[in-house]
């Protein structure tokens, strides 16, 4: 109740100062002038966070201050985007926009404490990251035939594990099962890592996540990957096929980053960003980083972007409903 009240109070501070508009703007010809904080969402040492951190540090070298990441984790990314949303709009203050915080997040609490399309706007697009379904070595339904197949002989005994409820791998998972009709067992875990755990365990036969974040344990041969959720083959697991190559195109699902500041921001600070970013895109060592953890980094114009977010938001809703999760 104090947050909700403090945060509340904050926001209704800043749209009653339009005194400093000004000021702000006129930030925009040399900014950045001081340390730049970019709100992560998601956990240290995250295929997010990692993303986050190695822009940061490009941004560091081309505009001659530090970029420091900020992690605030909890409730689908909307602690971290109430944040940036309620933050001066002043260019020290920017969002590792996703999938949660954009598309899912309007859908899974009953009234969020920001609005995605009104109270931030993206900067640019940095690119995507599909998710992967790994079984056990031993559990015999290995592919998406065979386990469908199996789901629908015996169902509600199939398990799987993911982050929690309202994820991009947990709702990928939701659609699968809306579009093939089987029944499977959810069990929510904190994190990627729990959840593999428990696979390795033989608590549970399948897992889901980021492809990263489950890399090392099928690089180690301990998790078998099933499919990936992309459009083609992930480069960094050219021998998995996908869900669209078992019959389900429906099933390309991929967890999106963008860089999205507080509305109103000068379009200075927005091009200066924008041009450094899509810079940092293209150094052969950023793109070998995030290849390596099966992100495909891309260029997306603006328009494009917030149509595609717009669609994402639709396709989502329409997703949780037929799952039948209430809004909290």
């Amino acid at each position: 109740m104090r947050r909700r009240h403090f945060t509340a109070g904050f926001g209704t501070t800043l749209l009653a100062a339009p005194v400093f508009a000004p000021s702000v703007r006129a930030q925009g010809e040399d900014w950045p002038q001081r340390t730049v904080r970019i709100v992560c969402p998601f956990t240290p040492g995250g295929s997010q966070d990692n993303i986050a951190r190695r822009l940061a540090a490009k941004l560091t070298e081309y505009l001659g201050q530090s970029f420091v990441v900020e992690n605030r984790t909890g409730a689908g990314g909307s602690i971290a985007a109430d944040n940036v949303a309620k933050a001066a709009p002043d260019g020290y203050s920017m969002l590792l926009g996703n999938i949660g915080s954009h598309a899912l997040v309007p859908h899974l609490y009953a009234k969020p404490a920001y609005n995605a399309f009104t109270d931030l706007e993206t900067v640019v697009w940095i690119g995507t990251q599909p998710n992967l379904l790994c079984c056990s070595p031993s559990f015999p339904y290995d592919t998406i035939p065979k386990l469908i197949a199996a789901a629908k002989a015996k169902p509600g005994t199939i398990s799987y594990g993911s982050s929690g409820l309202g994820t991009s791998p947990s709702l990928t998972m939701e659609l699968f099962k809306q579009k093939t009709g089987v029944d499977m067992t959810f069990i929510s875990y904190r994190g990627a890592a729990a959840a593999a755990s428990d696979v390795l365990a033989g608590h549970v036969p399948l897992c889901i996540a980021n492809i990263d974040s489950l890399m090392s344990q099928v690089s180690a041969g301990k998790l078998k990957p099933v499919a990936t959720t992309g459009a083609t083959r992930s480069s960094v697991l050219p021998d998995t096929p996908t869900f669209v190559e078992a019959g389900y195109p429906d099933l390309v699902v991929t967890s999106w980053s963008l860089w999205a500041v507080p509305m109103g921001t000068p379009a200075k600070i927005k091009e200066k960003l924008k041009a450094a970013t899509e810079r940092a895109l293209q150094a052969p060592d950023v793109i070998a980083s995030m290849k390596a953890g099966g992100f495909e980094p891309g260029t997306m114009s603006l328009p494009d972007v917030d149509a595609f977010i717009k669609a994402e938001h639709k396709r989502w809703g329409e997703v949780i409903r037929g799952a039948g999760i209430k809004p909290e």
